[in-house]
This record gives structure tokens, C-alpha cells and sequence, in this order.
């Protein structure tokens, strides 16, 4: 039986059950492109899969010690390998991916849709944040910082004072006439032991799993629509660092080293720069700093303070 979900700016069309996933009706997010999911055998594969065109265009080491790369096929289709563990063909149309699970475990799933499926957005031409983002009544904010500097640790604090959650990991954008809009992503986090302070993992939504030392979870209060992003918000944290919140000047080269995507043609880099320029024109750009012991509370409480002192537009700027 045929699935229907939507996540990172994508409806997805499932020939298998998206573990911890909402389904939505068929008819919900029209506008929005499809990507049809199945599951094939390795044979299949090798029969489908053409000569690789050269060395992998990306190549990298997954949290739990998996090398994740992506090849181009000759033929314009694409293959993600997560290690000795599963591989996804993409078609060359963008429209099929077939998954080849090389054993019942879920952490092919969690790949799946934390790496595969917003790596597939980006191809198809979305933007994208590496960044957690949660929800407020007046739009998204996003928390961008460098791999142990807290950024999930800030996120948990949010989603506990009734926050809903946007994004784990990966920001979608779309530019529409109507400016910049994010697309959320799914309802799992991936959470190291650490990060939950003594939280129960429970209390956040329904625990899938726990892979490689960290908790899988689907969260259960999400956004499930398109939003616009009301903060951007730059996390460092340091011993010398004052605890503050401070207005940046709105220009994207911040953002730069969160940036997801391959550089591109000419054509799709003039499009990346516009996009990032309309989004600053519509959203506040903050730096975030702390001593790397400060709560996470006192670190929420300046985010909320932050977004209470904005009007509802004003080029990014803090008041």
C-alpha cells in the first residue's frame, strides 16, 4: 500500500511505511514536487545503475563512523552509499529513488531521511541551512553553529517550553514571490546522551530507536507547513564569551559556512546569492554567545527576549 508524506520541501510517495512519519492524504501539498520511494534488490540495482561518471561528488564520515558518499552515473542518475549498510539510486528525471537496505536494521531509515532525502531537495533546487530550527507564532529560527558548541542542546530547551519543532539538522528555503519561505523537514531528531541533560527522551515524542549512541526519536509537536524565517541566529560559545544576544548587519556571508549544496553552475550560484539576499531583507540576524557552562535556559530566555523587541519587519533589525 502507497504512503504519502511531505517533508523538506518534497511529497513523498512510499511504497514502504517512513518510521515515526505523519502520512498525509494524497491530495495534500499539490505544489509540491514528487519523489516516489521503493525498495529493490541489490540485483536490481547493479542492473539499473550505470558507470560512474568520475570520483564521488561528495564524500563524508556519518556520526556513527559510516563513510557517506554520492556518485554521478553516466547517465545523469545519482547513488548514495551509506557504508557497507544501504544505497539509494536517484533517476536521472529526479522522480524515483530506489532504496537497497543491506540488512533489517532502522539505521538505514534514519539515513534515509536525515541525509538522502534533503540531499534530494537541494538537486532538485531548493536551499539549505545546515541548522535546528524550531517554530514561534511569528515565524521560524534557526540555530546555526559549529559541531559541539550546544546547538541541540538549545533546541531540546525550546521544543520544552513549547516550541514545536521545524528542522533537526537541515533548513530548506524556497524563494517565492511572496519571499523566502522554509519548508520543514520531518519530525525525528537524532540526540546524543549527552545533549539531554537528565531530560527523558520520552517526554519529547516516541522513541524509535537508539543507533550509534544516539537517541532516534520522532518529536511530536512539528510544524507541517511552510513558514517564513523571522531569526537567524549565530551559536558560539566560548570561556571568555559574554552571555548576549547581538544584531549582526544583514549580509548572508555568515550563513556561508552553513550553506548545503555543490557550488553548481553559474546560473544556480546568481540564484543561491538572490535567494540569501531576500532572506536578510526579512529576517533578523543575531549572534548568540556563552561560556560553554551556561544553561541552555538563560540561552532561550535571551532568544525569546530577542524576538519580543523586533517589529514585525524591520530589515533584520533589532530594536
Amino acid at each position: 500500500m502507497e504512503s504519502h508524506y511531505a517533508a523538506y520541501g518534497l511529497h513523498l510517495t512510499c511504497a514502504f511505511p517512513l518510521l515515526g512519519s505523519e502520512p498525509i492524504s494524497p491530495v495534500e501539498h499539490p505544489d509540491l514536487p514528487v519523489l516516489a520511494l521503493a525498495r529493490i534488490t541489490p540485483e536490481e540495482l547493479e542492473r539499473e545503475w550505470g558507470a560512474v561518471a568520475g570520483s564521488p561528488e561528495w564524500r563524508g564520515r556519518l556520526g556513527d563512523g559510516q563513510d557517506f558518499l554520492i556518485e554521478q552515473g553516466a547517465d545523469g542518475e545519482a547513488l548514495f552509499v551509506y557504508g557497507n549498510r544501504a544505497r539509494f539510486l536517484l533517476h536521472a528525471d529526479m522522480r524515483q529513488l530506489d532504496c537497497v537496505p543491506e540488512r533489517e536494521s532502522l539505521d538505514w531509515q534514519r539515513v534515509l531521511i536525515s541525509k538522502v532525502i534533503p540531499a534530494i531537495s537541494v538537486m532538485r533546487g531548493y536551499e539549505a541551512l545546515h541548522a535546528a530550527a524550531v517554530d514561534s507564532s511569528e515565524g521560524v529560527v534557526a540555530i546555526m553553529a559549529p559541531s559541539g558548541m550546544g546547538k541541540s542542546t538549545l533546541a531540546i530547551e525550546m521544543l520544552n517550553r513549547g516550541w514545536a519543532l521545524f528542522a533537526d539538522d537541515v533548513l530548506v528555503l524556497q524563494r517565492t514571490a511572496d519571499g523566502v519561505l522554509a519548508h520543514p523537514g520531518s519530525p525525528h531528531m537524532n540526540l546524543a546522551t549527552g545533549t539531554l541533560r537528565g531530560i527523558d527522551p520520552h517526554t519529547l515524542g516516541e522513541s524509535l530507536a537508539t543507533l550509534a549512541g544516539e537517541h532516534w526519536l520522532a518529536v511530536g509537536n512539528t510544524t507541517t507547513q511552510p513558514r517564513p524565517v523571522r531569526m537567524l541566529c549565530m551559536l558560539e560559545r566560548g570561556a571568555e564569551l559574554p552571555t548576549a544576544v547581538s544584531p549582526l548587519a544583514p549580509s548572508p556571508l555568515p550563513l556561508a559556512p552553513y550553506m548545503l549544496g555543490q557550488p553548481g553552475e553559474q546560473e544556480r550560484q546568481r540564484d543561491r546569492f538572490s535567494l540569501y539576499a531576500d532572506l536578510m531583507e526579512q529576517t533578523a540576524l543575531v549572534r548568540l554567545t556563552a561560556s560553554l557552562e551556561q544553561e541552555p535556559a538563560v540561552l532561550a530566555e535571551l532568544i525569546e527576549g530577542a524576538l519580543a523587541r523586533q517589529t514585525p519587519i524591520d530589515n533584520g533589525a533589532l530594536l
